[in-house]
């Protein structure tokens, strides 16, 4: 699953376009700076332990372009496991504060996230967060929308939090 993921990636942002609205000369202005979005995240496979795992992840975004290439925002997570070796589910929510650099249609990504989660080892909840850095790669859909692609690596990942079955985050989502 995770070749034709990465196959499907490849091919798909091999097209050109830009991820936003290209202002032209000068800063963007009034609404034209505000962008929206959201997206959807599937994963699966075997995690640190040992053990196999579905996920799902829904992620609205709000945005605001500062100039033409630096935008920060944030998105809205809920994620959803399921562990089915060990018979466990585990809802996670949160927010993600984020700084994007469009460098043409590429672009740099730096999240923080905020996650809230039960722990492995009783069903009390607890706060978790992630530094995500990455690339990602936007295909224009009109004037202002846009397909985005990015790969992000957790730089404070710890196997012993249990929180997180791998440091590295796939993303595919719509913004317009």
């Amino acid at each position: 699953m995770r070749i034709s993921l990465i196959l499907f990636v490849i091919l798909w942002t091999s097209t050109k376009g830009i991820g936003q609205i290209s202002l032209g000369n000068g800063a963007p202005q009034g609404k034209d700076r505000w962008y929206f979005g959201g997206g959807l995240g599937l994963n699966g496979g075997t995690n640190t332990q040992g053990y196999r795992y579905f996920y799902v992840g829904l992620y609205p975004v709000v945005g605001y372009m500062l100039n033409e290439k630096t935008s920060v925002g944030t998105s809205l997570t809920w994620q959803h496991y399921e562990y089915p070796d060990i018979s466990q589910t585990i809802d996670q929510y949160g927010f993600s504060p984020f700084i994007r650099y469009n460098l043409g249609q590429a672009f740099a990504y730096s999240e923080y996230m905020f996650l809230n989660s039960p722990t492995y080892v009783n069903s009390e909840r607890k706060m978790y967060n992630r530094w995500l850095i990455g690339l990602g790669y936007s295909m224009p859909i009109g004037r202002r929308g846009a397909v985005n692609a990015m790969g992000l690596y957790d730089i404070l990942y710890k196997v012993e939090d249990r929180a997180f079955a791998s440091p590295w985050v796939f993303r595919i989502w719509f913004s317009f």
